[in-house]
């Protein structure tokens, strides 16, 4: 009986180590939520961030995170989808739920932005190349714009033509010549931020009067 007594303690005991050392360990959003270690809704905030309420289960993770390029959906159709810029670290320990603000860009140019009231459902980064860009926009912290031009570049394609007057809105400058200027700064900001992703800038039309085209094979 004593010996059983034990083994039941030590069984306890190794259980309960397992369970802490687990928790430990942060966890991505995704697989968090796939293993039921984690309940969580989520819904618009307009077009720079998602809202979120997160609750842990019994013997979750002390904390989780959203990693960059994980996309958000809203349910309501025809509303922008949001992708996740940088990484997005929450912490959980000795709450019952969690209240927390994702910074995300639009990942669809012209779409309205969804709303507090649109519900949004996380998914996996869709693109490598999104992916990289979003963890290098959490490295470098470019301006919003510069950012969300980048987004753009990946998931739309547009032409500047198409958004230099968002560009425009948003630049600095004390008359309209001056705007136009600081947009394309902007846009090639927006330019090297995808370069230091290792993002190829060729095939981008935003950016086709600033890439060089590549010089024909010589000819033996």
């Amino acid at each position: 009986m004593r010996i059983a007594a034990r083994v039941a303690v030590c069984t306890v005991f190794v259980l309960v180590t397992c369970g802490a050392l687990f928790a430990a360990q942060p966890m991505e959003l995704l697989a968090a939520l796939e293993q039921g270690k984690v309940q969580a809704e989520f819904y618009g905030n307009g077009d720079q961030s998602v809202h979120g309420r997160i609750r842990p289960a019994a013997f979750g993770p002390d904390q989780i995170y959203v990693a960059p390029g994980t996309q958000f959906w809203a349910q309501q159709p025809g509303l922008q989808g949001m992708t996740t810029l940088g990484w997005v670290p929450i912490d959980l320990r000795n709450r019952p739920f969690v209240f927390v603000e994702i910074p995300t860009a639009c990942t669809n140019y012209g779409l309205p932005a969804p709303s507090r009231w649109d519900r949004m459902i996380p998914y996996c980064c869709p693109s490598e190349r999104m992916a990289a860009l979003c963890d290098t926009v959490g490295r470098v912290r470019p301006s919003r714009e510069v950012a969300q031009l980048a987004v753009w570049a990946i998931a739309n394609n547009p032409e500047w033509e198409q958004i230099r007057g968002f560009a425009e809105a948003r630049a600095k400058g004390d008359d309209d010549p001056e705007r136009k200027a600081a947009a394309l700064v902007m846009r090639r900001q927006a330019a090297e931020l995808l370069a230091a992703a290792g993002v190829n800038l060729g095939g981008m039309a935003m950016f086709a009067e600033l890439v060089e085209p590549e010089e024909p094979a010589a000819q033996e």
